[in-house]
């Protein structure tokens, strides 16, 4: 990508994408710091001449590469994602649930924010009070799928980076889902629970151990009129 750069301070010419330029300098440790041209990726490295490794011996010059087109593309998407999620946060803040037409299924507008095991989900959504309503419990796993819908396709922030969710009724999401569905684990000490994950390729199914957290999310619902 092209840059604008600097070696020990010193504004140099900007380089173009795959450019390269060959600049005298001192012996000793030198610095270049370098940003893209609109900003958003920026790194900074020092170097010395006084201990270079055998290709630059062989190649009479000490190579400094300037990589940026990586961090540039993760900051990138990352911006797009907060500025996505910005007025979602929004309209969840006035529409605090959502209820479905297809199944009259009311939803919280969002999820709990936070990592949650099985139990502590169930918890959460059994003492959430919300919009006059007390009676939320973890939903199905068909009420899960029932939210899912390929052609809805909304950027938000999970734990690990940017991704694509597929939900209907603009409900913000920022992980994976309890189910109320328990099982067994054969030949395991321990039981599980079925989870469902509502974003990237598609809706998935899965079972966790019921004390599993890591970007687990708890997303109540009821049904609506009760």
């Amino acid at each position: 990508m092209a840059c604008n750069w600097k070696l020990d301070g010193q504004p140099m010419d900007p380089l173009k994408a795959d450019d390269h330029k060959v600049v005298p300098v001192s012996p000793g440790e030198h610095l270049i710091q370098a940003a893209t041209t609109d900003g958003v990726a920026t790194m900074r490295t020092t170097f010395d001449t006084t201990i270079p490794t055998k290709i630059d011996v062989e190649m009479g010059k000490f190579w400094v590469a300037i990589q940026l087109k990586m961090q540039h593309d993760r900051q990138l998407k990352m911006q797009q994602a907060e500025t996505a999620r910005e007025p979602a946060e929004a309209d969840a803040a006035r529409n605090r649930t959502w209820t479905d037409p297809a199944t009259g299924l009311m939803w919280t507008g969002k999820d709990n924010g936070s990592d949650v095991d099985w139990n502590q989900a169930s918890a959460y959504c059994s003492n959430l009070q919300l919009a006059g309503n007390k009676d939320w419990r973890l939903p199905t796993i068909v009420e899960l799928d029932g939210i899912y819908d390929p052609s809805v396709s909304a950027q938000t922030v999970f734990d690990y980076g940017a991704v694509n969710v597929h939900v209907k009724g603009n409900l913000k999401l920022t992980g994976w889902y309890w189910s109320s569905a328990q099982g067994d684990a054969p030949g395991k000490p321990w039981q599980v629970a079925w989870d469902v994950i509502l974003h990237g390729a598609g809706e998935d199914r899965s079972t966790l151990p019921l004390g599993f957290s890591y970007s687990m999310r708890a997303l109540c619902v009821r049904r609506s009129g009760e």
